[in-house]
């Protein structure tokens, strides 16, 4: 019998042939990754918490330059201000700054 993907995965992981970087949610990560002991003990668990608004419009601004060659328009500073503040407040689904990305990259289009 062959090896199943998840086997060669933690095989590869514990003999240091694979190095990983995963992006979860915390739900997720308890589910399958707190309840394998074998994947846990190899991973390092870094939280990340949601950007603040003020921190969404600093990556919106790091991020203008390439949807202004991607799209071929002009993107102002209160856009990108208006995008942040109105994803957070109407976008309660979705979390920042992707709500925010996404406003903005459909206003380009």
């Amino acid at each position: 019998g062959g090896m199943d993907v998840g086997n060669l995965f933690k095989l590869l992981l514990a003999r240091g042939k694979l190095h990983c970087t995963g992006a979860t949610t915390l739900s997720e990560y308890r589910k399958y990754i707190e309840t394998a002991a074998a994947l846990e003990q190899r991973f390092a668990q870094v939280l990340v918490n949601e950007p603040s608004v003020p921190e969404t419009i600093s990556i919106l601004r790091g991020i203008r330059e390439k949807c202004v060659v991607h799209h071929g328009v002009r993107i102002l500073d209160g856009a990108l201000i208006s995008a942040a503040t109105l994803a957070h407040c109407y976008l309660t689904s979705r979390r920042l700054p992707d709500a925010a990305i996404d406003l903005v990259d459909e206003a380009c289009a």
